[in-house]
């Protein structure tokens, strides 16, 4: 198992397999709320699924409204378990908190790790994501589960 030390963003714990990308990521016109596909075309996780997933991307690239779309995302079921980038913009933290204002739900999101997480986790790991102390613990998927 390998840690890595970041600064968590919202609190709570989450666990599940990863879904990574090394393209910034923007939720409006990124994902379709009702089913938790990604749905943009030009993005390189376009038809994947971020449902319970720990969702891997360097930083936001989108829009006020993507704080609307995890609040979305979240009361139709299909929003991550959490998010780790390098850099977290704004609004995607505000998603977060809104989130658990709003729906009692934890998505923690951790961000400016020691080592780029967008290398050093891949899709497919199983990876715990502690938004209170900012640890993401990632269990290599080819070393077995």
């Amino acid at each position: 198992m390998r840690i890595l030390y970041g600064r968590g963003i919202t609190k709570g714990c989450s666990r599940g397999e990863a879904i990574v990308t090394r393209q910034p990521f923007g939720f409006w016109g990124g994902v379709d709320p009702k089913t938790g596909f990604i749905i943009d075309k030009r993005h390189e996780l376009y038809g994947q699924n971020v449902k319970g997933k720990v969702f891997v991307f360097p930083e936001g690239r989108g829009s006020t409204v993507g704080a609307a779309v995890i609040l979305e995302l979240v009361r139709c079921g299909n929003a991550p378990a959490a998010i780790v980038n390098r850099k977290t913009e704004t609004i995607l933290a505000v998603g977060g908190v809104l989130a658990e204002k709003f729906y009692n739900t934890s998505i923690p999101i951790v961000d400016s790790l020691n080592e780029d997480p967008t290398v050093v986790i891949k899709t497919g790991d199983i990876v715990e994501v502690n938004g209170i102390t900012g640890e993401v613990k990632i269990k290599s998927h080819s070393a077995g589960l």
